[in-house]
């Protein structure tokens, strides 16, 4: 099973993404605020930039479930969840996966 509200890789690897009314990284003795403040640029990995979908779905499904996972990976769901690369602007990376719920707020976040 993928980790839904997680940071998957890069900074902050392997963080739970906490609601409300923003988005925050529980960073164990804190938390990061996933807001524009902190954030120079994100893209939304979907269908309308298949190349990069493709490859994130069927390398989490890889690494979740073994060489059937970039099967089941690339299959996709009727649920609705995000791949989303964020560019800090202290130039790191990270790549969270979000569900729908919190997907609307980081948009409402950016603005």
């Amino acid at each position: 099973m993928e980790k839904i509200n997680y940071v998957l890789e890069g900074k902050y690897k392997s963080k739970k993404i906490l609601g409300g009314s923003i988005l925050d990284i529980d960073i164990d003795i804190d938390l990061m605020p996933i807001v524009k403040r902190y954030i120079s640029s994100y893209t939304i990995i979907d269908e309308t930039n298949k190349d990069q979908y493709s490859f994130w779905k069927g390398a989490l499904g890889v690494a979740l479930l073994g060489n059937i996972g970039a099967i089941v990976g690339i299959g996709g769901k009727n649920k609705m969840e995000y791949l989303i690369e964020i560019k800090w602007k202290d130039g790191d990376k990270s790549l969270i996966f979000i569900d729908e719920n919190y997907y609307k707020i980081f948009i409402k976040s950016m603005f």
